[in-house]
């Protein structure tokens, strides 16, 4: 039987039996490794370490677990993309407000009178109120 640093090369678990340990959050990860491995102390003894103390750190026993369970890393997100960006901005409170002030705005911009004379205040009137409905 082959050996790193004096132990067996073989662990007492599997990579998939720890993904599936891995999967689990709060009580249901508690009782999971409680009923599948015997609880922290037993599982660290299967894959031959300490829970105070951790690895041993040799570069025979590093390389070894890194082949047997690969790298510890998690791999970065793939970035959003423009339009998953311009969704997520449109969603937003204010900018929804601010859009629908601009069609409000737009609207009266076409809207005419059907008054033949016109007072001073007829359009600046409705842009300024169009413009506070905009900014309160």
């Amino acid at each position: 039987m082959a050996t790193i640093d004096g132990r067996p090369a073989r662990y007492g678990v599997t990579v998939p039996q720890l993904q599936k340990l891995m999967e689990c959050r709060g009580r249901e990860a508690v009782e999971r490794l409680n009923n599948d491995f015997g609880g922290v102390q037993e599982l660290c003894r299967v894959l031959y370490t300490s829970a105070s103390e951790g690895l041993s750190g040799s570069a025979a026993d590093l390389e070894h677990r890194r082949e047997e369970f690969g790298s510890n890393v998690i791999p970065p997100k793939p970035p959003k993309t423009f339009v998953q960006l311009v969704w997520e901005a449109l969603q937003d409170v204010t900018l929804i407000i601010l859009e629908v002030a601009a069609l409000v705005s737009l609207g009266l911009s076409f809207y005419q009178s059907h008054q033949e004379t016109k007072s001073e205040f007829d359009r600046p009137f409705v842009r300024t109120i169009g413009f506070r409905t905009s900014v309160h």
